[in-house]
């Protein structure tokens, strides 16, 4: 809710576009109209509109986990790779990971946390079993 300083409404009988300015509704339901456009015309518009910013909004959202996803799964990848070639990630006081603060002593030295370390472990078998698999 709130004014907008402008607003598309497609006219379906002109089969045009017009431009609401200066409209919007108020916190108490109220309509802010200024130019005295028609109050349904008005009120569908700031409807529309107020969906196309959620759905961006949503959009964005989804987006931004999926790649804070993609960007865990990396970190937790190279750590796990780090790991087998014997490199030291710790001590630290966040996890490398996820970027939470570590309290637990083994955490810190490990410079993981636990809820992280569990996919690091997946991760490290996942890389030791090919080359398990190419001994045999």
């Amino acid at each position: 809710m709130g004014i907008w300083k402008w607003v598309y409404h497609f006219d379906e009988t002109a089969g045009t576009q017009i431009t609401l300015r200066n409209v919007g509704i108020l916190t108490d339901g109220t309509l802010h109209n200024p130019h005295g456009y028609p109050e349904d015309i008005v009120r569908a518009a700031i409807k529309a509109a107020e969906a196309r910013v959620h759905e961006r909004r949503s959009n964005a959202a989804k987006k931004a986990a999926e790649t804070r996803a993609r960007r865990q799964e990396r970190k937790i990848l190279e750590s796990a790779r780090r790991i087998v070639a014997n490199a030291k990630i710790g001590p630290r006081d966040s996890c490398i990971v996820c970027g939470r603060g570590l309290g637990d002593p083994e955490s810190i030295n490990r410079g993981i946390g636990s809820e992280c370390w569990q996919d690091v472990l997946k991760q490290i078998e996942r890389l030791k079993q090919p080359a398990m698999q190419s001994v045999a």
